[in-house]
Formats: C-alpha cells, sequence, structure tokens
C-alpha cells in the first residue's frame, strides 16, 4: 500500500497585546491539509486542525456507470504556500481511454458553522443572480464546501460537475455527502480563505459567532439629523405600537447625532443629554422604548473636536492625551483633535468610561460612527513621526477602540462599526455588523459584499428610507395583496431587498411616512430579516443584479424564494431613476441550481397568484412601469395538498410556518404559525387532481376557506400575535 503525505506547517499568528482570543481555542494553520492517499484503494482522506474533514473514495466508470477494472488512477498534488496557501489535488486515469470518467464520492466533515456554497463559473454567466441560504443549501450549482468556524474551503470542480447534499447539521459538526465527475478531477483546499485569500487580516472566526438575531428597527439620522426630539420619539413610538410593528419585527429604536450635549467626543457629552431636547433624558428614552416592546439603541463618533469646551478644557489638562505633531503641537485633522491610543490613561478616561457607561445606561445596540475618520487621521503624514515613535500602528491605534468598547458593552450588545468596509474591515471580530457604503441607502452594495453576510459580520446597507428616491421610480403605483389600492413601489422594494440579502434593515422616515398604511405594507412583510450564510463565496459587484435567490431549510420543507427586482434607470442629467418595464423572462430550473428532472409550484407573492406547476422552467411574466419587484416561491410538486405561500412575510413560510405535517390517511394537514394581531393570515393551499379542501380550523375554531381550481386558501384575522395551531381536511 502506498501512502502520500502532504504535511504542513503550522503558522504562528502574531497577536496585538490587547487581542482577546477564545479561551482553550488553537487557531488552524496557514498550512496544507495532511492528504492520505491509498492508490491501492481509491482512498482519500485530508486531515486539517487536528480532525478528517474529506473521507472519499475515487473509482473509474464507464458511461453506463460501471467499474473499470485494472485501470489506475494517478494522483499529483501541488502547493503553493506563503500567506495564500493553496493546495491542489489532481486525478486522472493512468491511461488514457475513452468513455471513461472519475468518480469521487465521499462525506465532507465540517464544523456546526460549515456550508455549501459556488465559487464563480459558467453558471453564473449563463444566470447571473445573488443567492443565499436560511439554513444548508442544497442548490445545485454548489461545488464548495466552506467552514466559517476554522476558515477552509474544500472546492471541487464547478458547472455541477460536483454534487454536495447536506447529511447532518449537529450541534458541533455538519456533514456532507460530496460526488465529483469528470475525465479528470482537480480538488482544491484553501486554509484562512477568508482572512488570507481575501484580505480580511482581522478575521478569526474562531474567536467570535456572528449576530444571528434579526437587526431590524428605526434610525433616526436619515429622516430628522439632529431634529429628533422627545416629542418626536413619544409619537413615532405611538404609530409603532399602533401599527404593531415590533410584533412585526422591528426591534430597535436608535438615535443618532440627536441627544447629545456639545459637540465633541468626550463621554460627559454622551452621557448626559441635551435638556431642551430630552427633558427627561436618556432614562425616561429607555423607559418608554422598552414599554413599545422595543429595544433601545445609541450612536457615538470617535472625533474630539476643540470647539467643543469640553474638549478643549480636557486637551489642555491632558495634552498628551492626544497625537501630536512633529512641532510638539497638538494634530489637528478636519477640525478634531486625534486621540493617543497607547496612553492607557487616555483610553481609560475618554474610552473605556464612555462604553461602561453606556452598559450601565442599558443599550441594546451601540453604533460607532467615525471609523473612516479616524484611520484617515491617524494614515496623515503629520502623524508619521508619532507612529515611528510608538509601539502602534493606525489600524491597530484604530482597532483598540474597538476593543475596549467590546470589552466594557460585552457580548451581548449589538455593535455596529460605521463607515464602509474599506475602513470596518480594521474591526472584524469586534462588532456585529459592518456599514457596507456611505450615507444614503445603497442597496447594491447587499449584492457586493453578499459573501461577508452572516460569515463575517451583518452588512448594513445604511438607513432604509421607504420613501427614498435613489434607484427607485417615484412615482410607480404597484398593486398589492394587503393594500385597498396600489402603494408605491419603492415602499415594496427598499426594505424588501435587505430581507432577500438577509442584511440589517434601519428605517428611516419621517413620522408621518408610518402614519399611513399604503406606506407600511413592504415594510411588514419583509421583516424580521431572517439570517443567512452566502450561496456564493465570491463578490457579485457593486451594480443592480435584477435576480436574487434565498433558500430556506426548515425540518419539514425545503424551498426557494426568487425575487426579480425592476431598478429605475436615470433620467439624462437628473439625480432621478424611472422603471421602464422589462420583458417576460424564461427561467430554468437548471439554471437556479434546481434538479431539472422534477415539477414545481411556483406562487407569487406580492399579488397572491399562483403561476402553476411547470417543470424544467417558467416564464416570469413581463413587468410594466408599475412593476417594481415580484417574489416566486419556488416548491417541488406533491402528491397531496401543501402550503405553498403564506401571507405572513416574503418569505412565504419562512417566518411564520413553524410545522407542517400530513396524515395520508386521515387526509388531513396540519402545522403551526406564528400570526401578528389584527394582521390577515393567508395559507394557500396546492390541490392536486382529485383533492378537495373541505374544512379548516385554527386553534379548534373554523376559519374562512376559498377552494379554487387548483389552489385553496385559508384566512384567519388574529386576535393576538401569537402561535397557533391549525388544521385542514380534504376529501378525495
Amino acid at each position: 500500500m502506498k501512502r502520500f503525505y502532504v504535511l504542513g506547517i503550522i503558522a504562528m499568528l502574531a497577536w496585538p497585546s490587547w487581542a482577546v482570543v477564545a479561551e482553550g481555542v488553537e487557531p488552524p494553520a496557514n498550512a496544507p491539509a495532511e492528504v492520505e492517499w491509498n492508490a491501492e484503494q481509491g482512498r482519500l482522506e485530508l486531515r486539517y486542525h487536528g480532525v478528517t474533514i474529506l473521507d472519499a473514495t475515487i473509482a473509474v466508470e464507464d458511461v453506463g456507470g460501471n467499474k473499470v477494472e485494472g485501470l489506475a488512477v494517478k494522483f499529483e498534488a501541488a502547493e503553493t504556500l506563503g500567506e495564500k496557501v493553496e493546495q491542489r489535488l489532481k486525478f486522472s486515469a493512468a491511461k488514457q481511454q475513452e468513455g471513461v470518467r472519475l468518480i469521487l464520492k465521499g462525506t465532507v466533515i465540517g464544523s456546526e458553522e460549515a456550508f455549501p456554497a459556488e465559487t464563480q463559473s459558467e453558471a453564473q454567466n449563463r444566470f447571473a443572480y445573488v443567492r443565499n441560504s436560511v439554513g444548508l443549501s442544497r442548490n445545485l450549482r454548489n461545488n464548495a464546501v466552506y467552514d466559517r468556524r476554522w476558515d477552509w474551503v474544500w472546492i471541487g470542480p464547478a458547472d455541477r460537475a460536483t454534487r454536495i447534499q447536506p447529511k447532518l447539521a449537529g450541534k458541533s459538526r455538519n456533514v456532507f455527502s460530496w460526488e465529483s465527475r469528470g475525465s479528470t478531477l482537480e480538488l482544491v483546499f484553501r486554509p484562512r480563505f477568508y482572512q488570507k485569500h481575501k484580505d480580511l487580516e482581522h478575521f478569526t472566526p474562531w474567536t467570535y459567532k456572528v449576530w444571528k438575531g434579526s437587526v431590524t428597527g428605526y434610525c433616526t439620522w436619515w429622516s430628522y439629523r439632529g431634529g429628533f426630539t422627545q416629542e418626536t420619539l413619544d409619537a413615532m413610538l405611538a404609530v409603532f405600537v399602533e401599527k404593531h410593528l415590533p410584533d412585526f419585527g422591528y426591534d430597535y429604536m436608535q438615535f443618532d447625532n440627536c441627544y447629545q450635549q456639545g459637540n465633541g467626543s468626550c463621554p460627559e457629552n454622551w452621557l448626559n443629554w441635551d435638556k431642551n431636547k430630552y427633558p427627561d433624558g436618556w432614562k425616561y428614552a429607555i423607559k418608554v422604548i422598552r414599554e413599545a416592546g422595543m429595544k433601545p439603541g445609541i450612536w457615538v463618533h470617535r472625533i474630539h473636536r476643540p470647539s467643543d469646551p469640553h474638549v478643549t478644557d480636557i486637551a489642555k489638562e491632558h495634552p498628551n492625551w492626544f497625537v501630536h505633531k512633529p512641532d510638539g503641537s497638538l494634530f489637528t485633522h478636519r477640525g478634531f483633535h486625534v486621540l493617543n491610543m497607547t496612553n492607557e490613561e487616555a483610553v481609560d478616561n475618554m474610552v473605556r468610561k464612555l462604553y461602561s457607561g453606556l452598559k450601565e445606561q442599558g443599550w441594546d445596540y451601540v453604533k460607532i460612527d467615525g471609523t473612516g475618520d479616524l484611520l484617515r487621521a491617524y494614515q496623515n503624514a503629520e502623524c508619521a513621526e508619532f507612529f515611528e515613535d510608538n509601539p502602534t500602528t493606525p489600524e491597530q491605534s484604530l482597532r483598540k477602540w474597538d476593543i475596549v468598547a467590546r470589552e466594557e458593552l460585552g457580548p451581548d450588545v449589538y455593535v455596529l462599526a460605521c463607515h464602509t468596509v474599506g475602513n470596518a474591515k480594521h474591526v472584524i471580530g469586534l462588532v456585529d455588523g459592518g456599514r457596507l457604503s456611505n450615507d444614503g441607502f445603497q442597496p447594491r452594495t447587499l449584492a457586493q459584499y453578499n459573501f461577508t453576510e452572516g460569515v463575517v459580520w451583518r452588512g448594513d446597507p445604511d438607513h432604509c428610507d421607504v420613501l427614498g428616491e435613489w434607484l427607485m421610480d417615484t412615482n410607480a403605483m404597484m398593486p398589492v395583496f394587503a393594500a385597498e389600492a396600489p402603494v408605491p413601489a419603492r415602499t415594496i422594494i427598499r426594505p424588501a431587498i435587505c430581507a432577500m440579502a438577509g442584511g440589517v434593515l434601519m428605517l428611516s422616515d419621517k413620522l408621518e411616512v408610518y402614519q399611513d398604511d399604503r406606506n407600511i405594507e413592504g415594510m411588514k412583510r419583509s421583516a424580521p430579516v431572517l439570517f443567512t450564510v452566502p450561496g456564493q463565496l465570491y463578490s457579485c459587484e457593486r451594480r443592480p443584479v435584477p435576480w436574487w435567490l434565498q433558500e430556506i431549510d426548515r425540518p419539514f420543507d425545503h424551498w426557494s424564494v426568487l425575487a426579480r427586482i425592476q431598478w429605475g434607470q436615470k433620467e439624462k442629467d437628473k439625480h432621478v431613476y424611472h422603471f421602464k418595464g422589462a420583458q417576460q423572462q424564461e427561467v430554468k430550473f437548471a439554471d437556479l441550481g434546481l434538479p431539472a428532472d422534477r415539477e414545481y409550484l411556483v406562487f407569487e407573492f406580492w399579488n397572491q397568484k399562483f403561476s402553476g406547476k411547470f417543470k424544467g422552467s417558467f416564464t416570469a411574466p413581463a413587468m410594466d412601469e408599475n412593476t417594481g419587484m415580484d417574489v416566486f416561491a419556488i416548491r417541488e410538486a406533491r402528491s397531496h395538498p401543501w402550503v405553498i405561500s403564506t401571507t405572513r412575510h416574503l418569505s412565504q413560510g419562512g417566518v411564520s410556518l413553524l410545522d407542517e405535517a400530513w396524515n395520508a390517511d386521515a387526509k388531513i394537514l396540519s402545522g403551526k404559525s406564528a400570526v401578528i394581531i389584527d394582521d390577515p393570515y393567508v395559507m394557500t393551499v396546492h390541490l392536486p387532481d382529485g383533492y378537495r379542501l373541505e374544512s379548516a380550523e385554527v386553534d379548534g375554531v373554523k376559519a374562512e376557506i376559498t377552494s379554487l381550481k387548483e389552489i385553496a386558501r385559508v384566512r384567519i384575522v388574529p386576535s393576538a400575535t401569537k402561535t397557533v395551531e391549525w388544521k385542514m381536511k380534504f376529501t378525495r
């Protein structure tokens, strides 16, 4: 028996003195995996970080699927070492023979954070979309398994040459069946994939978890700037409660640059509120937010403006707390002093005191602005001498700020770094969310950074103002099932994009916007935002991608939600965007990554229309100037009745359906649903040939039913926000 080993060299990490590493966790090596190849048995095993991550066999088969005896498999290995380690394993028949192919079958074992995904290939050229998954994906475009906890990826041939299916989703590991086919097989292992290959230096996922809760709520900044007062807060909370928006998932109420005293970032200014705007202060604000069923959030900055008397006094009394220029004077960047993060007295009094104070006050969400402002200040040429004389770098000084903030706030406070990925990447691992862009709703960044969502952090496209105009038609009025008259299309599309992307959804419109029911249907159907992991391990670029696919995996069902977005086209020489319409388009299930040999039921959400049962493909209808978005639920057809859509959320069951089961003997479909007070809840059920809905009960009470040719609907108007049990009786 011949054995071939590729032994990796364990690379030691140089941790900053203030880095927080999970106790007892050994970082994975930036080195190749250990490979054991048994040529006689055709057996391949990969071990990395002390455990087996691949156990497989490789055989030669003819076109009929029969094993070809006597034809050996040739194995070649190649490694690229250095910072970006890559390990390539190539298998081929020892002798060229027409009509034979190699079959690799086995199991990939990862941590509980491992998931299947695809790498860039011709599949994206044939049908471009942005893809993610709620739970583990079964998409046939997948050709890789990425293990987030240990930051490695195992890649097989793309374009359906590799088939990956989940076998086990456990508390400590996820297991996948793996099959790759081809005349030759080349497989690739990359350790430290996001950290090294994607140049995210501080990505050490074995030290922290991604925030999995829905980050949805309201931010005061975009609509009110500094004009949000205690009176505005009371009125806004009253509307949110009246419209039951916290029940729909809008959890946070976040103050942004509207409450603080003065104009400088010292703890006294942040912790003591402006009495003119908030006569009852922060205690009252937190109290009424919690009474409304929401969580309090707050914004703070990193800059110290000498125009503020507090900052001026501190700078005079403690000049060594700030960075100096070569001539000994205080360095000022764009009108603010820069904190010397190597001075522990300065850190304790200007940073630690602030975040310990916020923690003591009881904030659940802290937005730390000025990441880019502070970094650019540190990188200024006039700071060069300071960094030559001190044991730190601009990036380390920035990072230390967030290390201290996290130490004081603890793990249970959601922390957002602001702004832009290029700056916020330096505080990865210390914050839960990263601003993807500059100010203003930037939906294209959700496609650009889809590969980081649910892996690195939660992506924030900045405030989602539902009446904003950028890339959306100002005048388009879109028909929606829950509204008596058409509603502004952008009020549907903008929050729905965040929901499809799995990103942060923080509203920011004026109070009167939410008082009008026509403006909140999209908000209701887009929250909460389900936690997703990317289906693509690459950037989909910063451009308006029309198609978005979200897979949803539940113990009782697995389905896909396909959104088609009509992005507005810019009017010449004006910052105005209009819908021009879009032609109907054939969508092949194979291009989506679904098995092409099965029948699928397709249902459109916003107009509650059953498109039909299809095999091979379906046709997405044309979109006119008043159709900004279609959202199709795609489920495999079953031989018995099954729920194919619900009205609670655009995921069409991902939020509301908690359980579903079919009793063939009794012809009863039963389950559980999460419903919202006074929000009509409709379940649409497919009726295969011969089935008819006879009756329906919800919590033992008769429900309203409507039967059509191929579908039936069960409708209730809940008297409370709760979980209900339902049962539908069918005849045949």
